[in-house]
């Protein structure tokens, strides 16, 4: 091969700065872009952020509302709005407050209230505690046990079987057969392997049921009630729909995101020429591409919207999730002239609100279905119609995923396999048909 310097031509695409920006600014959500524009502004002393004034004037109604505060000129104080839920250490730490334990022994529980993570369980060993602290594992798991008298029941529990072992010794249920179940047969339970169980313990279906029943009413996560509540995170939808008189109005959600602003104390010195002008200039012009990020951001999910509700009008005008129609990313995509991939980013995470309340973007694009007539149906109908049969299927005689398929070909002419009814089944947290299967009515 002869060796040389050669010229040559080629193209590739390259990811400039401006372009990655874009791209993180398309698939950050409302919630989060507040955030991520602090950090931009962090780095470019020109960039001025104008906190959004939605939520305050919210607040501020509700507190005038209430009666809470002065005259309307006055700042209000919400201090005596943030109300503070007991955690459930603090719980666990009152009542071990009166626990007749010595120095050293009191200091070995309060690392063991510590070792107790949000679902109420243990995190630590008998021996860990033992190594530590350098006592036998006997005293350890003496002090482990005394942990376990608290409330709730099952707390300090280091399994799940010895959770809820726990909860029926303080129910005083140790010789019955929800105990021996929870006991030695805890896996076989699991696989509802009812009749297995009942040969194993000499007991009918049904007596086998009635324990698991009486076992599905304990609390697996003894902690859960001091766990933070999910409603106390905010989401604020990034576009809204409503419809009047027969129209669909489409809008992104402005009231809760901050504003871009150039900073007036630096861009006075934007014409001047000296040491910093260099650095200005570039500031500038990444406080400009921001900008123009933004716009197009939003400029995208308005034509993204636009084409959902345009496909799905049948959905908004019902809110019945099988008025759903097929849609793919694809669709969107080529209906407004842009990559597959700048859809999927859009619409990530993003969370549109309706009169019947938010829903995620990326629900809207289902998968296409063909039924018998040659038309097609969207693949969360397809999920809503089996989900109707199994909750009007025998318990004695449950659906088979087979049955599931013939059935949905037959009421509503979707032509779906077995394999495919079983992935929507899975996906919907519906059981096999083994374990739906009841022996009692």
């Amino acid at each position: 091969m002869e060796m040389g310097l050669f010229q040559q031509q080629s193209m590739s695409l390259v990811m400039t700065t401006e372009l990655r920006q874009a791209i993180a600014i398309l698939q950050v959500p409302g919630y989060e872009l507040a955030s991520y524009l602090q950090e931009q502004a962090l780095e470019n002393p020109l960039i001025e952020i104008l906190e959004p004034k939605g939520m305050f004037t919210t607040l501020k109604k509700s507190v005038r509302k209430n009666g809470i505060g002065g005259n309307a000129d006055e700042t209000p104080n919400y201090e005596h709005l943030l109300i503070e839920k007991e955690t459930l250490n603090d719980y666990l730490y009152k009542q071990s407050i009166l626990l007749p334990l010595d120095p050293l022994d009191r200091k070995i529980f309060q690392f063991l209230l510590l070792s107790v993570n949000e679902n109420g369980y243990l995190t630590v060993t008998a021996e860990e505690t033992a190594t530590r602290f350098s006592i036998t594992k006997e005293k350890s798991e003496e002090l482990i046990m005394v942990l376990q008298e608290l409330e709730p029941a099952g707390i300090g529990a280091r399994s799940l079987r010895e959770c809820l072992l726990l909860q029926l010794c303080k129910q005083n249920l140790e010789n019955t057969l929800s105990y021996i179940l929870v006991d030695k047969h805890l896996d076989l339970l699991a696989e509802r392997k009812i009749k297995t169980l009942s040969s194993m313990l000499d007991a009918s279906p049904q007596q086998i049921e009635e324990a698991a029943d009486f076992l599905q009413t304990l609390e697996p996560r003894p902690g859960a009630a001091f766990t933070p509540a999910d409603d106390q995170a905010y989401l604020y939808p990034d576009v809204s729909v409503h419809e009047e008189n027969g129209q669909f109005h489409i809008s992104i959600n402005e009231q809760y995101s901050p504003t871009l602003k150039l900073n007036d104390s630096y861009g006075s010195l934007l014409n001047e020429k000296n040491a910093t002008s260099k650095f200005l200039d570039e500031s500038y012009q990444k406080f400009n591409w921001l900008k123009k990020a933004l716009e197009q951001r939003k400029e995208t999910l308005l034509k993204i919207t636009k084409e959902i509700v345009s496909a799905q009008e049948k959905y908004f005008l019902s809110f019945e999730k099988g008025d759903l129609t097929p849609l793919t990313l694809k669709e969107v995509a080529q209906s407004i002239g842009v990559h597959e991939s700048t859809v999927s980013r859009a619409v990530k995470n993003k969370v549109l609100q309706t009169s019947k309340g938010a829903v995620e973007l990326k629900t809207f694009f289902t998968a296409k279905i063909y039924t018998q007539d040659g038309g097609s149906a969207s693949a969360t109908s397809a999920k809503t119609a089996i989900q109707k049969l199994v909750d009007s299927e025998d318990k004695q005689k449950p659906l088979s995923d087979q049955l599931l398929s013939s059935l949905l070909e037959k009421n509503s002419g979707l032509s779906i396999s077995r394999r495919t009814v079983a992935k929507y089944r899975e996906e919907l947290n519906i059981p096999s048909s083994s374990k739906r299967k009841r022996y009692s009515s």
